[in-house]
């Protein structure tokens, strides 16, 4: 099995890899997510964004994954991870610059949980993804949803912004995607977020909250695979690359 993420030594510069270590516990979640968005990814698959491997483990349970990521330290921990796992290559790459030229057109989809949210010219961003993929390669998008929901988080974490389901779907098409599916993701999670910007003045992730959502998401995942809910924390988008 990889080993466990951000290893000591390693110099890590994204302000939220503290974020990414406490959602490291939260098993059944980046399971629900993993399971969520891996059936909709074919190899070859690149994942940008990859933070500490969260969710690398579960995409590479289904297929071959090359895993990215802008930051230099987390690049080194996500090589020290997956050393001994095959199925798992890892690069740099900041999807806010050109597709490097070895990449371009060499994948049938690309992944991006929680990236989008971060960058300022999400267009760019956008067209970096549309050249790394091959003619009708599949881009999966999973971002922070509903704006009202902004929270002092949102800002600890560098979110330039939450979407509405509409604004995705134009940012997508106004990028040359076709939009296959977007759908609302755990509507739960919504409220804590909510409450928690509310009543938690440090606007922390803390480990005991993360571990008490971890219990009822088997139950939340199963009500959200019958009704899909009309709200919720995320949004998920699955589009084509057109033209």
């Amino acid at each position: 099995m990889p080993r466990a993420a951000t290893p000591a030594g390693i110099d890590i510069s994204y302000e939220g890899v503290s974020t990414l270590e406490v959602l490291e516990a939260a098993v059944n979640y980046n399971r629900w997510i993993g399971q969520t968005l891996v059936r909709h990814l074919e190899a070859p698959a690149l994942e940008i964004g990859a933070g500490t491997g969260n969710l690398t483990c579960q995409f590479a349970q289904r297929l071959d994954v090359h895993a990215t990521d802008a930051d230099p330290g987390l690049v080194k921990a996500l090589h020290q991870r997956f050393a001994d796992d095959r199925r798992v290559t890892v690069s740099e790459l900041d999807v806010c610059q050109p597709a490097p030229l070895g990449l371009r057109g060499r994948f049938a989809s690309v992944v991006a949980v929680n990236v989008l949210e971060h960058i300022d010219d999400e267009q760019a961003a956008l067209a970096t993804m549309s050249e790394l993929l091959a003619p009708d390669g599949r881009v999966i998008l999973l971002v922070p949803a509903k704006k009202f929901a902004y929270s002092r988080l949102d800002a600890a974490l560098g979110h330039c912004r939450r979407y509405e389901k509409g604004e995705l779907v134009e940012t997508l098409k106004a990028a040359g995607f076709m939009v296959d599916r977007m759908h609302f993701f755990n509507i739960v999670g919504l409220v804590s977020w909510w409450v928690r910007d509310k009543l938690d003045r440090q606007h922390l992730m803390r480990p005991s909250q993360v571990a008490l959502f971890d219990q009822i998401v088997p139950t939340l995942q199963f009500l959200e695979g019958i009704i899909r809910p009309p709200l919720g924390v995320s949004l998920i988008a699955v589009a084509t690359k057109s033209g």
